[in-house]
């Protein structure tokens, strides 16, 4: 599997533990030992690792320019260090819709 892939799947599972812990925070509920606040926590523990692996790819690429991985870097940072939650969000959801192109060469298999 393709560390894009490993992306993908850690911002889509990142993203529904903290809808589903907003959810119980808001309702109030419990089952044992998940509630609110330990899936909230737990959401944003796993978002970093989206994150690193958004850094790795980001530093391994050989596409794309410097001057853009500047802005991704600062994207991501400023989402996760200013904690506005919005700003990581829309960074990641923007990487995860058009990483594969602005990371990666087209791939071609016409050889004559």
């Amino acid at each position: 599997m393709s560390l894009f892939k490993y992306y993908r799947i850690s911002f889509v599972l990142s993203f529904i533990i903290l809808i589903v812990g907003s959810v119980f925070k808001v309702t109030h509920m419990e089952l044992g030992f998940l509630n609110g606040n330990n899936l909230i926590t737990f959401g944003l523990i796993s978002s970093v690792i989206y994150i690193a692996l958004a850094y790795f790819m980001i530093y391994k690429s050989k596409k794309m320019p410097a001057g853009e991985k500047l802005i991704w870097v600062i994207c991501f940072a400023l989402g996760f260090i200013v904690n506005v939650g919005f700003i990581s969000f829309a960074t990641a959801l923007v990487f995860f819709i058009i990483g594969p192109k602005r990371l990666f060469y087209k791939e071609t298999t016409d050889q004559v």
